[in-house]
């Protein structure tokens, strides 16, 4: 299902090729596809069907090496 807003973002990008507005209907044609991609995502994670990574911290070994040589 498609919101009003998708909507209007793709019936805009013909209006603006006509008068030549080809990068801003392109532009418009991607924020519509974002707008769905990221709709899916929150519907995914509000259902609880998509998982999510642990948070990692890369910095958690020199973090400890730092505090090694400070304390020896």
């Amino acid at each position: 299902m498609s919101s009003p807003l998708i909507s209007a973002l793709r019936e805009s990008c013909g209006h603006l090729e006509d008068e030549g507005w080809h990068q801003t209907a392109q532009l418009l044609t991607l924020a519509a596809e974002e707008i769905e991609r990221l709709t899916e995502q929150v519907r995914a994670l509000e259902s609880g069907s998509l998982h999510t990574p642990d948070a990692s911290n890369q910095n958690v070994g020199s973090v400890a090496a730092v505090a090694a040589r400070r304390s020896g």
